[in-house]
């Protein structure tokens, strides 16, 4: 059974490990790799666990993390969503949306939003399940991907 709460310092380690993983999985499917892309990855996803675990809820599985979630200007946009691959498809993403966004509610937001890479189908699909509807399609700069992509701005209402 999955378990959603507040990541404590403990869980640093695992949200890099586990974003790392779950970005890398995704991404390559539709996008090149490049040279020490991944180390710059991994860097960045630990220096954010480092940063603003406390914005962050993990999913734990049988005493392990495996995805999370967080809102790192603690307001009510969804900065990130992670789950471990071998998670993806067992409802441990729709947890962590539905904690996510019952979060935002409670602290008094009419709306949810998030943003997505525009190729990542997944993603989107997970969040249109979680009511969520595309509003907005632009090119943005990715410091990961190091150019041009197209990103999908996503809404729900909540209230």
């Amino acid at each position: 059974m999955v378990v959603v709460r507040p990541a404590t310092q403990a869980d640093i380690a695992a949200i890099a490990a586990v974003g790392s993983r779950a970005w890398a999985s995704n991404i390559f499917s539709f996008e090149p790799e490049l040279p020490g892309m991944r180390v710059h990855v991994e860097r960045a996803f630990l220096t954010f666990a480092e940063d603003f675990y406390g914005s962050v809820l993990v999913a734990e599985e049988d005493g392990s993390v495996v995805g999370w979630g967080a809102r790192d200007k603690d307001d009510d946009y969804i900065s990130d969503l992670w789950v471990e691959p071998y998670a993806q498809g067992q409802g441990v993403g729709s947890a962590i949306l539905a904690a996510l966004k019952s979060a935002i509610a409670e602290a008094g937001y009419p709306n949810a939003r998030l943003e997505a890479h525009a190729r990542n189908v997944g993603a989107i699909r997970l969040y249109e399940r979680g009511g969520f509807e595309i509003v907005h399609r632009s090119l943005q700069w990715s410091e990961s991907l190091e150019r041009e992509i197209e990103k999908v701005k996503m809404q729900v209402k909540l209230i």
